[in-house]
């Protein structure tokens, strides 16, 4: 009986120095796999400070005025080019021209359709109200 217990209580050591070996050399690796993300990341912080600087260069006003004469033919502006607001026309009245084709073919008699409502021209009226309830 006490052979059984020592054999059982070497195989119980071996056991739990095996996991916990396991255990710290899993600890290892993932502690490697961390230090190399953070040394990633770091690279790319570095490689984003880089193309920072890089767009800060390429983007002084000087540079940007000297490509814009050298290739854009732009011109100071003038007086006339300037509207007012009441200047702009109108946008004209929704057409439905699908509609009205299929209309002038005859073949909107059984579909119900939508209809458009007309622009007005004179002031908007509002819409009348339902009739309340005496309380």
């Amino acid at each position: 009986m006490i052979k059984l217990f020592h054999v059982v209580a070497i195989g119980a050591l071996i056991s739990s120095a095996t996991y916990a070996y396991s255990i710290k050399y899993e600890t290892l690796y993932h502690g490697e796999q961390l230090a190399k993300l953070k040394q990633r990341a770091q690279k790319e912080r570095e490689a984003i400070a880089v193309l920072k600087a890089e767009w800060q260069l390429l983007n002084r006003p000087d540079r940007l005025q000297m490509l814009a004469d050298r290739h854009l033919a732009l011109q100071p502006l003038s007086g006339t080019q300037l509207v007012r607001f009441a200047d702009i026309p109108n946008k004209g009245p929704k057409v439905d021209g699908i509609g009205q084709k299929l209309e002038s073919l005859g073949l909107l008699t059984d579909i119900p359709t939508a209809s458009i409502p007309k622009p007005s021209t004179g002031p908007a009226q509002p819409a009348p109200r339902p009739p309340q309830r005496p309380q």
